[in-house]
């Protein structure tokens, strides 16, 4: 019984452990399910993969293709039927061949190699493919495998040659440019890239210039860095330094865009020396042509067809108290003339409408001078005029002095006229003299005696007189002797007695004794103070119809003063500046010339000595004669 109880025991324990081990198994086979359905799930994502990728994938055993996938089929046009089971270098350009073989064997051997690399295959068609190949050894069905991944580089091959060519195509330009060319990186300033040009123009290796920054090729550096801060796309004028040290002007032209990341511009850089000079020579000619321009007395102007000033020299400025800058613009005949519209016999209206120069001569009262015109015409490149150069020369000194020789040419005449009234007054006075001496001498009356010595004493002065204009109408050569100021004056005095004494002026000398001869011409100082006493009895007679001539002599140093003073209206200020001007005159038309004090200034300056007046309003004026004392 006990056994049958421990046998029954056993069965049981035996059951269990049956029964345990069937779990197990049921396990084992449950996993074993999993793992094939994870394998089967991993091979179908693997073969998704692998057909469907956008690379090609080959597996190559013994030197043949094993495997081939969906992609590499599509690549090179060959079917799975003909491309497996072929030799791999038998899709290989032929220029390859010989790489492909030896990195497959290095591979197989296990030699260290890279493992991509760039071939060509061949299609189907026999076009030639650009791939890049990344190969690695496998284990495919149990036994070693080289496997490829093939991937098309045809287009970015393109877009490479593409971007070479255009890269050339830069670097041709680059390097063909005359300007010098940097290509510098905006935040550190380092030089990048330099062209041949740049090399040549600074005199840098382009080592050495590859290891610069753009701030050491300029003799400017702050402003250049500053500009290159803050993107400045022209620098018209920068003063560059070259590697001997020479300084040079330079234009500067940049742009800015962004390189591999990097913000950068490229500057092109030219060399204004020659300009520069050619600018300052043009400037200096200009300069020197404006000198000249302004430098000439005549008034100069360029008018156009229009009649408005567009250019005019100092002296026409002058003329009219104004600047040049604001005479531009202005009407010709409105500054000149006065006048709202051209004046008749226009030369410029003339040129304008002949296209010839053109002439003339005019009194311009507006300015109260003479002027010689001439104008030359300017032509367009039509052949059309559209201004003229007017030329003003101031010719009023010329018509003084033309109007002196005639009214000098008047005197003689009357000089002459004079002189043959005096020779025929000569005779008869003789005569008068003659017999009343001898009447004289007769025995008559006392009161008849009488009467007669008063007809003699007259006659004889009278006789002096008449010498004394014979005398002055003489012509005379200049001659320079040692003359007397009182006696000249004595002399001019003597022949204006009889004026003086019917028209109540009285005359008052203080002559000082004893005056040093002087050296000059005795006829032209009589002829200088006889027109300063004429003047003074004029002006004295006018004012009150009798006056008081004082005439002083006296030595100041190593000069002769004569003064004479009248008592006459006196001379205001603004004409006392005047009164020694050629045709200036306050007399009536008719009364005077403007020519006689003008003459007699000029007469004292030839002898050394002053002609001047003081005078005010009311108090009379005085005359001014100093003349040098003679070394003798």
């Amino acid at each position: 019984m006990e056994n049958i109880d421990k046998t029954k025991e056993q069965l049981i324990n035996g059951l269990e452990a049956l029964r345990w081990r069937v779990t197990e198994l049921e396990k084992l086979e449950a996993e074993r399910k999993r793992v094939e359905e994870a394998l089967r799930q991993s091979e179908e994502k693997y073969s998704t993969l692998v057909e469907r990728g956008n690379d090609g994938i080959i597996i190559v055993q013994d030197g043949v293709l094993t495997f081939v996938n969906s992609k590499m089929i599509e690549m090179t046009g060959f079917s799975l039927e003909e491309a497996l089971g072929k030799s791999f270098v038998d899709f290989v350009s032929p220029e390859y061949r010989e790489l492909v073989v030896d990195r497959y064997r290095k591979r197989i051997s296990g030699e260290e190699i890279p493992s991509k690399y760039e071939v060509e295959i061949l299609g189907r068609d026999g076009r030639e493919i650009s791939v890049e190949i990344s190969a690695s050894m496998i284990e495919h069905d149990g036994r070693a495998a080289d496997m490829a991944i093939v991937r098309d580089i045809t287009e970015r091959k393109q877009v490479e040659e593409k971007m070479r060519e255009s890269e050339e195509k830069y670097r041709q330009l680059f390097e063909l440019g005359s300007d010098a060319l940097f290509l510098v990186e905006v935040k550190t300033g380092k030089i990048l890239d330099l062209n041949n040009a740049a090399i040549e123009m600074y005199g840098y290796s382009r080592e050495e210039a590859l290891q610069m920054k753009n701030t050491d090729f300029s003799a400017e550096p702050d402003k250049t860095r500053k500009a290159t801060l803050e993107s400045e796309k022209h620098i018209p004028v920068r003063y560059h330094r070259r590697k001997d040290g020479t300084i040079f002007p330079t234009d500067i032209s940049v742009a800015y865009y962004t390189w591999y990341g990097k913000e950068v511009c490229v500057a092109a850089i030219r060399d204004t020396t020659e300009r520069k000079k050619a600018v300052d020579d043009l400037t200096q000619a200009a300069e020197e042509w404006r000198t000249t321009f302004d430098s000439i007395t005549d008034l100069v102007s360029i008018r156009d067809k229009d009649f408005r000033l567009t250019r005019v020299n100092k002296a026409f400025a002058d003329t009219f108290n104004m600047k040049p800058k604001e005479l531009i613009g202005k009407l010709c005949y409105e500054i000149v003339h006065g006048t709202n519209e051209p004046v008749p016999h226009c030369p410029h209206k003339a040129t304008i409408e002949t296209k010839e120069p053109a002439s003339a001569e005019l009194f311009e009262p507006h300015l109260g001078i003479h002027l010689e015109v001439t104008t030359s015409p300017i032509f367009n490149e039509k052949g059309e005029v559209v201004a003229s150069v007017h030329v003003a020369r101031d010719i009023t000194e010329r018509k003084r002095t033309e109007e002196q020789l005639i009214v000098t040419d008047r005197l003689a005449s009357i000089g002459e006229l004079a002189s043959g009234i005096a020779h025929e007054l000569n005779n008869p006075l003789t005569s008068i003299i003659g017999f009343s001496q001898l009447l004289l001498d007769k025995d008559i009356s006392d009161d008849v005696k009488n009467d007669l010595k008063i007809i003699y004493s007259e006659a004889r002065r009278t006789a002096e007189v008449v010498k004394s204009l014979l005398i002055f109408a003489r012509k005379h050569a200049p001659l320079k002797q040692l003359v007397n100021i009182n006696s000249i004056i004595e002399k001019v005095l003597e022949l204006r007695a009889y004026e003086q004494k019917v028209n109540n002026v009285q005359v008052n000398t203080r002559f000082a004794p004893d005056l040093p001869a002087i050296m000059a011409d005795y006829f032209q100082l009589q002829q200088v103070f006889l027109n300063i006493v004429i003047n003074a009895e004029h002006f004295m007679l006018e004012a009150h119809h009798r006056g008081t001539l004082t005439i002083t002599t006296e030595r100041v140093g190593e000069t002769i003063k004569a003064s004479f003073t009248d008592d006459g209206p006196g001379i205001s200020k603004k004409t006392l500046g005047h009164v020694f001007d050629p045709f200036f005159t306050t007399k009536e038309i008719g009364k005077g010339t403007g020519l006689g004090l003008s003459i007699c200034h000029g007469i004292i300056t030839e002898h050394g000595g002053r002609l001047y007046a003081e005078s005010a309003l009311g108090k009379g004026a005085t005359f001014i004669v100093e003349l040098p004392i003679s070394d003798h």
